[in-house]
C-alpha cells in the first residue's frame, strides 16, 4: 500500500484551509480575557441550545445542540459561561481574518463563517510548513484568533490536514500533506471514508456495502465504478485525494432557486401587527438575499405557525402564495404582498410561535422581460425603486446590516430572539466600543 516519498524540493501549487479554533467562542474571548479557562458555550436563537463550545465545555461532556435547560447542574457545578450568540460580531472577525490572509495570497476563498481556501503557488514543499506558521501567528497576533492552517495540494486533503493540525497539543497547528507522501497513504488508510469531505453518513453506508471503509480505499477504488454507480462528484473527491484539484477555486456560488428566512419568535404573539413587524424584517433580508444573487422571484409565500407544544392553546399552522405580474427584486412590492397574505392568514386569538417568507421560481435579473404594459411613466417609476434599493444595499453593506430599512420596526417586540447575553458589538457599534478608565 506504499506510494513513493514526495521530494522536498519540488515546487507546486497549494492550497490552505485555516479553520478557526472554536470559532463562535475564540471570538467572544479576543475581547473578554475573564473568559479564557472557562468552561464557554455560545448559544443559539432565544438562547435555546448551545452552538459552540470551548475545549473546556467539551471536556464536561455537554454535546452540540444541547438543550441549555438540560444542563443547568453542569452551568452551577462548573462555573459555566453561557453567551448569546452575536452573529454581527462573529461575521466581523471573519472579514478582520481574511483580510489578514489577503497579505498572504492574492486568492482568498472564504467558506464558512469560520474556514477560508488561500491559495499558495510556487511554493518548494519544505517551505510550506514554515509559510503555515507565518499564517497562524499573524492572525494570533493581529486578530488574536486561535487557527488551524492544513496545507495539501488539494481542498479535500486540505480538510484532512486541517483536522490533523488541530489534534496538535502543542506547538504550531499546522499541518501539511503532500499525496504522494507515505504519511499521507497511512492518514488515508486510517481515515473512515465517512470523514472524507463530501463524503457523508449516507454515502459511507453504500460505500461500504462494496467494501470502501476508509479514505485510502476510496482514492483506489476504479473510477469507473464510482461513476457508474455513484456520481461524478464523487469520482472528483477520489482524484482531490489523488492530489489532483478538481475544485477551480473561484469562490463562485450557484444562484439558490428559492430564499428562506424564518425564525422562532422570543415570545409568542396574538399581536397582528407585531407579526407583521417581523414579516417586514425578514422580507427585506430575503429582498438583499435575492439582489445579492442577481435574481428576480415570481412567486412570495408567508407562512405562520403556533407553537405545535404548546397543547394548552389552540392550533393553526397554514402558508398563502402570491404571484407577482413581473419578476422583481423590489422590496416595496413584497412588502406590500406580505401584507395582503397577512390579512387573509390572520386569525384572532392564537398566539403565533413562528413566520416566515419563501421566495420561489427565481429567474436571473440580467435577462429578465418587461412587461408589454409598461409605460415610460411605470418605467420611470421601476428604475427608481431598482436605484433606492441599489442605495440601501450600498448603505447597509458598509455600515452594517439594518441601518437603513423600510418601516421603522418595534422596539420591545416579542417576535426579536431573546438574546439576554449578548455580549457587545465590540466592532461594529460606536456605542458598544470597549472603555478603558485611567485611574
Amino acid at each position: 500500500m506504499s506510494i513513493q516519498q514526495a521530494g522536498s524540493s519540488r515546487r507546486n501549487k497549494w492550497v490552505a484551509l485555516v479553520d478557526g479554533t472554536n470559532f463562535f467562542v475564540s471570538c467572544e474571548r479576543a475581547f473578554s480575557p475573564r473568559l479564557h479557562g472557562r468552561p464557554v458555550g455560545v448559544m443559539s436563537n432565544n438562547d435555546g441550545c448551545i452552538i459552540a463550545r470551548s475545549d473546556e465545555l467539551k471536556a464536561l461532556g455537554v454535546p452540540m445542540g444541547a438543550p441549555v435547560h438540560k444542563i443547568q447542574h453542569l452551568i452551577r457545578r462548573h462555573r459555566i459561561a453561557l453567551l448569546s450568540s452575536n452573529f454581527t460580531l462573529y461575521a466581523d472577525m471573519n472579514r478582520r481574518l481574511n483580510d489578514i490572509l489577503s497579505c498572504f495570497s492574492d486568492r482568498v476563498e472564504p467558506y464558512s463563517v469560520d474556514e477560508s481556501f488561500v491559495e499558495l503557488s510556487g511554493f518548494f514543499t519544505d517551505g510550506l510548513l514554515e509559510q503555515g506558521r507565518q499564517i497562524e501567528q499573524a492572525i494570533a497576533q493581529q486578530a488574536h484568533l486561535p487557527v488551524g492552517v492544513g496545507i495539501a495540494q488539494t481542498r479535500t486533503l486540505a480538510k484532512l490536514a486541517n483536522s490533523q493540525a488541530k489534534l496538535k497539543r502543542q506547538g504550531p497547528k499546522v499541518s501539511v500533506l503532500d499525496a504522494d507522501a507515505d504519511s499521507t497513504c497511512q492518514l488515508l488508510e486510517a481515515t473512515p471514508v465517512e470523514e472524507v469531505w463530501g463524503v457523508g453518513k449516507r454515502l459511507a453506508e453504500r460505500l461500504r456495502r462494496l467494501g470502501i471503509d476508509n479514505a485510502w480505499q476510496l482514492r483506489e477504488a476504479p473510477e469507473a465504478m464510482l461513476r457508474k454507480r455513484f456520481s461524478v462528484t464523487l469520482a472528483r473527491i477520489q482524484m482531490e485525494l489523488k492530489g489532483q484539484p478538481c475544485h477551480d477555486g473561484s469562490g463562485k456560488e450557484t444562484a439558490k432557486k428559492q430564499l428562506r428566512v424564518s425564525r422562532s419568535f422570543g415570545r409568542a404573539s396574538d399581536n397582528q401587527q407585531e407579526v407583521l413587524d417581523a414579516l417586514r424584517h425578514h422580507v427585506q433580508r430575503a429582498a438583499e438575499k435575492l439582489r445579492e444573487q442577481k435574481s428576480l422571484v415570481k412567486t412570495f409565500s408567508i407562512f405562520l405557525r403556533t407553537n405545535p407544544f404548546r397543547s394548552d392553546r389552540p392550533q393553526h399552522s397554514d402558508t398563502l402564495l402570491y404571484q407577482f405580474d413581473q419578476p422583481t427584486a423590489d422590496t416595496t412590492e413584497m412588502l406590500e404582498a406580505a401584507r395582503k397574505l397577512l390579512r387573509r392568514l390572520w386569525r384572532e386569538g392564537y398566539h403565533y410561535h413562528k413566520a416566515g417568507v419563501l421566495l420561489m421560481e427565481l429567474v436571473d435579473a440580467s435577462p429578465a422581460q418587461l412587461s408589454v404594459l409598461e409605460t415610460s411613466e411605470t418605467q420611470n417609476q421601476r428604475l427608481k425603486r431598482e436605484r433606492l434599493m441599489q442605495v440601501m444595499d450600498r448603505v447597509n453593506l458598509s455600515q452594517g446590516r439594518g441601518s437603513v430599512t423600510l418601516g421603522v420596526g418595534m422596539k420591545e417586540a416579542g417576535w426579536k430572539a431573546r438574546q439576554e447575553k449578548r455580549s457587545p458589538a465590540y466592532t461594529t457599534s460606536w456605542q458598544e466600543l470597549p472603555k478603558v478608565v485611567a485611574r
